[in-house]
């Protein structure tokens, strides 16, 4: 496989996070002052209990959620209200979703090429090459004219990830990727972010899959409360965690 992405480089900042805030509608306090940095090349794995906002702050990330105060700048564009820094993000950002959400009246194929081809203008034999040899990457090169309910839950999954991989982005967002599947079908998935993680490709997952936290991340972050209670690297965290609500989690996922 060739990456997708320039080589990894630890200066290069691709998200800053700061003392981001999140309130609802209801007044529930989502994001609580929260602080990250996220350099090219790297991978941050945001583990932490339901409810306690790592969903959230990831969504923030590409503006599927606002956020009140603080400031978000990603691949050095600043996150405001104005559309066109909104969809320049966009460009660059992909997203993984847990469920999928692949076009159902669509082809495994015209999934992944309708974006590239409206958004970038990119020529439609291009992108279907390149289509192509995504499927044939994360090994379903045989399913491109199938449509997506016709796949099982993990092709499904690793087609969203072509897709994602097709409009060429500088970071991937994953929400929770593997949690809708069966038990069976979560490795495939696993293996094919663990090789985009080989390869420099710079991701942000969420997810409470500890081997592959304990395999492939360079740092874990622990979110409780709305708020980041620790950050460390993975054999730290999972050995020596430093703060009692680390503990407390570990305890209860082991």
């Amino acid at each position: 496989m060739t990456s997708p992405t320039t080589a990894a480089d630890p200066g290069v900042v691709m998200i800053e996070a700061r003392t981001v805030e999140k309130w609802y509608p209801n007044g529930f306090h989502a994001l609580r002052g929260v602080d990250l940095t996220v350099h090219q090349g790297e991978v941050v794995v945001i583990m932490g209990p339901s409810g306690s906002g790592k969903s959230t702050f990831l969504r923030t990330f590409n503006a599927l959620e606002d956020f009140q105060k603080g400031s978000i700048v990603v691949d050095g564009i600043e996150l405001s209200d104005d559309v066109r820094r909104i969809d320049a993000i966009r460009r660059e950002v992909g997203m993984v979703f847990q469920q999928f959400n692949l076009f159902p009246h669509l082809s495994v194929l015209d999934n992944l090429t309708l974006a590239p081809t409206l958004v970038r203008h990119r020529s439609k034999a291009e992108v279907q090459r390149q289509a192509l040899e995504l499927l044939a990457r994360v090994g379903i090169h045989e399913q491109a004219h199938k449509f997506p309910g016709q796949l099982s839950g993990g092709q499904q999954q690793r087609v969203a990830i072509a897709r994602s991989l097709c409009m060429e982005p500088r970071l991937l967002l994953f929400d929770e990727p593997t949690s809708a599947l069966d038990p069976e079908m979560v490795q495939e998935v696993l293996m094919v972010m663990q090789e985009l993680a080989r390869e420099g490709m710079t991701m942000v997952v969420v997810t409470h899959e500890v081997r592959f936290a304990r395999q492939v991340a360079d740092r874990v972050v622990l979110m409780a409360e709305g708020e980041v209670v620790e950050i460390a690297p993975p054999e730290r965290f999972f050995t020596a965690p430093q703060h009692p609500r680390s503990r407390q989690f570990l305890s209860q996922i082991s």
